[in-house]
């Protein structure tokens, strides 16, 4: 199982093809580009949570997003892709798996927001309806420099810290099926999982 659970962790554990920080052209290579965030999650009761996202999208609903803790590893893994959600915890070895829609992001947000509308804000800057988005640098189609949507109250953020290309292959990306041998539960049951793993600590609030 330990094994299997490394290999969930690709984009942030895979050796890289190549890495670039803030500024000049996009690293070299002809794998999948990563781009590492800096992320503030805002749950709308003045409680603040930081992380690192590694992301990979594509038009129009492909998403694979990794949320790093502030201390240790990949915690959470969502893959996304023709409808299809399945967000892994890693600890638990669990996936839980559904339908795009907004609870899918939410889950791990608080951010109610579908894949397919958050892709279209991450490369398009596209607003959904409610929410307010803004988006800085980046081509049209390419990962943007920063993003925050808000939702109401709750807010996500997300600052670019590098690029990186890695060694798999694009098809693998974006499937929203689950990975062999973990536990499968509904995706409706994620927000308690989330609420453990990523409650502040002492001293965080």
């Amino acid at each position: 199982m330990k094994r299997l659970l490394f290999g969930l962790c690709g984009l942030t554990a895979l050796a890289c093809v190549a890495t670039h920080r803030d500024g000049g052209g996009l690293p070299a290579g002809s794998g999948p580009l990563i781009v590492i965030y800096k992320a503030a999650i805002d749950d709308g009761h003045d409680v603040r949570r930081g992380a690192k996202l590694a992301l990979w999208a594509e038009r129009p609903d492909r998403l694979h997003a990794e949320l790093v803790a502030p201390v240790g590893g990949v915690i959470f893994i969502l893959d996304a892709g023709g409808g299809a959600v399945c967000i892994v915890d890693v600890t638990a070895a669990t996936a839980y798996v559904g339908t795009d829609g907004p609870g899918a992001i939410a889950a791990l947000t608080g951010v109610r927001v579908s894949v397919a509308d958050a892709v279209a804000a991450l490369l398009d800057g596209i607003s959904p309806a409610g929410l307010t988005v803004a988006r800085v640098g980046g081509a049209p189609g390419a990962p943007p420099e920063s993003l925050r949507i808000e939702d109401g109250a709750r807010s996500l953020a997300i600052d670019r810290l590098r690029f990186e290309r890695v060694r798999t292959d694009p098809r693998a990306l974006g499937t929203g099926v689950p990975p062999d041998g973990l536990r499968l539960r509904p995706l409706s049951s994620l927000a308690g999982a989330m609420s453990r793993e990523l409650a502040p600590k002492e001293g965080e609030r």
